[in-house]
C-alpha cells in the first residue's frame, strides 16, 4: 500500500530481510557505536599523557589529513577490488590503532609521536573504508530501495553521535580513556566478523594491473561528465568552507553569557536530535526529485547562524539546532542515493572519494579564517555574511538544470547502473 508520499512501508521490512545489507547494517552500527566513543576519550587521553592542547591539536588533525590524503586512493581501490575485502582490512587497521593506542595510554608510555601516528593510521583506514562502503550498499540493495538503505545507515549513525559523547565521558570518569580506546577498537573487530559473513554478488570489477593515475582520471572524467555531481562538490565545498565556522563562532558567540556552557551543549544535542530526525524522514519520505528538494531544505542550516548572531536565546537556539540538523541529514542521504543510482557501479566508489575529498578540503581553512574574521570584525557581522553566502550558494546550485531535474530510479530488481 502506497501513502501519499510515495512510500511502501513495506520497503524498510523488505530491506531489513536481505541478508547482505542486515550484516553490512549491524557491522555499521557496531563500528559507529565505538567510535562514537573516540572523541571524548581521546581528549582527555591526550591531555592527560601531554597536558598540551597544541599536543592534541596535533593529534586530531593527523586524522583529518590522512583522511584527506588517502581519501582517492580508497576510491580507485574500491573499484578495482572487492569493496568488502577492503572494509575488512580498514577494520582491522582501525582494530589496532585503537587498541595499540588505549594500551600505550594505560601504561603512561603514549608519546606524542606515537599517538600522532596511531591516529593518523585511523584517518587512514576511514579513507578505505568510506569509498568502500557507499559502493557496497548499491552491491548489495535494489536501486528503489537505496534511499532506505541510506536513511538506516544515517539514522545508526546519527544515534550514536549523539549519544556517544555521553557515553565516552561516563567512561572516562569511571574506567578512563585508554580503557574506551580499547573498547572502541574491539567495536571494530565485530564488525570486522559481521562483514566476512556478508555473501556479495559477483559483479564485474576494475582491473586489478591498471594504472592507478589513469583509474583516478577515470574516475573524474565521471564526475566532470555530469554537470549535478561537479557542482554539488563545489555546493558541499563551499557550504563546509561556511557552516565550519558555526564551530568557532558558535562558543565564541555564547561565551559572555552567564550560561554559556549550558547553550552550547543545547545547540550541540539538538543539531544531533535534529539529524536523527532527518534520517528518519529519509525513511518516510521517497521525493521523485532527489537533489531540487534536498538543496532547498539546506537554506534552513540558516536560521541557527542568524540566531547566535543575534539572539541567543535558548528555545531559539534549540529549534534552530533541530532546523539545521534536519537539513543536513536529510539532502545526505539523498544525494548518497543520487551517487548509487546514476553513478556507473565500477565508478561509484572513485566519484564518492572525490565528493568526499572535494567537500570537505576546505574546513579546516574555514575554521582558521574564521579564527582570524572575529579577530577583526564583529561576531554579527560573520554571522550574517556566513548565512548570506549559504543561501547564494544553494541559488547557485540549483541553476544547475542537471541538479533541478535528477530523479530517483524506480527500477524493480536493478542493483546500480552497469
Amino acid at each position: 500500500m502506497r501513502d501519499r508520499t510515495g512510500v511502501h512501508w513495506s520497503n524498510v521490512a523488505e530491506l531489513v530481510r536481505i541478508p547482505q545489507f542486515r550484516d553490512q547494517f549491524l557491522a555499521n552500527a557496531l563500528s559507529t557505536v565505538g567510535s562514537a566513543l573516540t572523541p571524548v576519550a581521546l581528549a582527555f587521553g591526550v591531555l592527560t599523557a601531554t597536558g598540551s592542547a597544541v599536543d592534541l591539536g596535533l593529534v586530531l588533525m593527523s586524522y583529518s589529513v590522512a583522511q584527506i590524503v588517502f581519501m582517492l586512493v580508497g576510491g580507485v581501490w574500491a573499484d578495482r577490488l572487492p569493496r568488502k575485502r577492503l572494509m575488512i582490512l580498514s577494520d582491522g587497521i582501525s582494530m589496532s590503532s585503537q587498541i595499540t593506542l588505549g594500551l600505550l595510554l594505560l601504561s603512561g608510555h603514549a608519546s606524542l609521536w606515537a599517538m600522532i601516528v596511531l591516529h593518523g593510521m585511523a584517518g587512514a583506514a576511514s579513507a578505505l573504508f568510506v569509498p568502500a562502503s557507499v559502493g557496497l550498499v548499491a552491491d548489495t540493495v535494489p536501486s528503489r530501495l537505496v534511499q532506505e538503505a541510506n536513511a538506516l545507515l544515517s539514522f545508526t549513525r546519527n544515534l550514536a553521535v549523539s549519544t556517544g559523547p555521553m557515553l565516552a565521558g561516563l567512561a572516562v570518569v569511571f574506567v578512563g580513556a585508554g580503557w574506551a580506546l580499547i573498547v572502541d577498537g574491539f567495536t571494530f573487530l565485530g564488525s570486522l566478523l559481521l562483514l566476512r559473513r556478508l555473501r556479495v554478488p559477483a559483479g564485474p570489477r576494475g582491473d586489478t594491473q591498471a594504472n592507478f593515475l589513469r583509474e583516478l582520471r577515470g574516475g573524474w572524467h565521471e564526475v566532470r561528465s555530469r554537470s549535478w555531481v561537479w557542482t554539488g562538490i563545489v555546493f558541499f565545498m563551499v557550504f563546509n568552507f561556511v557552516y565550519s565556522s558555526l564551530h568557532v563562532l558558535g562558543p565564541v558567540s555564547l561565551s559572555g553569557s552567564e550560561k554559556g556552557g549550558l547553550l552550547w551543549g543545547a545547540v550541540a544535542a539538538s543539531l544531533g536530535v535534529g539529524e536523527v530526525l532527518g534520517s528518519a524522514l529519509a525513511v518516510r519520505y521517497r521525493p521523485r526529485l532527489l537533489l531540487l528538494p534536498a538543496r532547498v531544505l539546506m537554506l534552513l542550516t540558516t536560521p541557527l547562524i542568524v540566531v547566535l548572531g543575534a539572539a541567543p536565546e535558548a528555545p531559539l537556539l534549540i529549534v534552530g539546532g533541530l532546523l539545521a540538523g534536519v537539513a543536513i541529514s536529510f539532502p545526505n542521504t539523498l544525494w548518497d542515493t543520487a551517487l548509487q543510482q546514476h553513478i556507473p557501479n565500477s565508478s561509484l566508489s572513485r566519484v564518492s572519494s572525490f565528493d568526499y575529498a572535494g567537500s570537505f578540503i576546505l574546513r579546516p581553512a574555514g575554521l582558521a579564517l574564521t579564527a582570524a574574521a572575529i579577530s577583526r570584525f564583529d561576531a554579527s557581522f560573520v554571522f550574517t555574511l556566513s548565512a548570506v553566502v549559504i543561501v547564494l550558494a544553494v541559488v547557485v546550485s540549483i541553476a544547475d538544470r542537471g541538479t533541478r531535474t535528477l530523479a530517483r530510479d524506480e527500477r524493480e530488481d536493478a542493483l546500480a547502473p552497469g
